[in-house]
């Protein structure tokens, strides 16, 4: 008859409690070997047990990056829109700013067929200082329309005097 083939290691029955403590202190791998234990049950034993076993034992530590967020790309893209509004905002400005300077150069008589730009210059000004955020801001441009019989007897009453 033939024999059963045997494995040539002798297994002695292992205590628990020490070898617990010796995987505390070498790593669970190395005690397996070194006690000849089979690394499958020590691991069963070391989940059921809730063995506080460290991770890792010697080698290099863990590799760890470190990121400010969990979207860098979204947070790249949310930076550039700010630093555009913020180009932008200062672009308009200066246009907004001149075309007051020069609108203010102008006399009366010449702003009054400009009266929608001036709408649409105050609108836009109040977009970009943000003006129309907050508590209700509005923004008012009145026109007056002068015919030419009245703007004839304007001029008369201020070369007679009359007119303050």
């Amino acid at each position: 008859m033939r024999e059963k083939h045997k494995s040539s290691i002798h297994h002695e029955p292992v205590n628990k409690e020490a070898f617990k403590m010796l995987a505390t202190e070498i790593g669970l791998l190395a005690a397996c070997r070194k006690v000849g234990l089979p690394i499958p049950t020590a691991k069963a034993w070391s989940r059921r047990g809730n063995w506080k076993l460290p991770r890792r034992h010697g080698g290099r530590p863990p590799k760890r990056f470190e990121v400010s967020s969990k979207y860098p790309v979204a947070d790249a893209l949310v930076e550039t829109h700010k630093d555009l509004e913020a180009k932008t905002k200062t672009g308009l400005a200066t246009a907004a700013a001149k075309a007051a300077d020069h609108v203010q150069s102008l006399d009366g008589a010449s702003t009054f067929g400009q009266s929608n730009k001036l709408r649409d210059l105050a609108a836009s000004a109040a977009r970009i200082f943000g003006w129309d955020k907050g508590p209700q801001t509005n923004v008012q441009v009145n026109t007056l329309k002068v015919t030419q019989e009245q703007l004839a007897e304007i001029r008369a009453l201020r070369d007679t005097g009359e007119l303050p």
